[in-house]
Formats: C-alpha cells, sequence, structure tokens
C-alpha cells in the first residue's frame, strides 16, 4: 500500500528534524534567537506527518490487499 509507505518516509523525515534540532539546540547554548527554520521545519513535518494520518484512516483493510 502506498500510503504506508509514504507515511515510513514521513517518519524518517521527522526523526531527522528532531536529530537537527537537537544538534541546533547544542549549538546555540548562549545565543537564543527568537525563531529558526530548523523548528519550523519540524512543525511544518508535523502537520504534514497529521494529514498523512488522515489519509491512511480513511483507508480499509481490504485497500491494503489490492
Amino acid at each position: 500500500m502506498k500510503q504506508l509507505e509514504l507515511l515510513e518516509q514521513e517518519l524518517k523525515m521527522v526523526q531527522e528534524n528532531i536529530t537537527r534540532l537537537k544538534k541546533y539546540q547544542k549549538e546555540n547554548k548562549e545565543y537564543k534567537p527568537y525563531h529558526c527554520h530548523v523548528f519550523g521545519e519540524l512543525k511544518h513535518r508535523l502537520i504534514a506527518l497529521k494529514q498523512r494520518i488522515v489519509l491512511i484512516n480513511k483507508e480499509s483493510t481490504y485497500n491494503l490487499f489490492n
């Protein structure tokens, strides 16, 4: 099922974003910015993940084997 493959890719991208955010946080101990693109990308990924979950939720088990 194509939707499951896309969900798996989306989860990998979210994991990569979390790793980048942790690295960004460690690098900027002294300087505390109020806005960063790394955190914005994570938020965008989470919204995309939510949309992917909604699409999968509409599928049925029957479609899994077709």
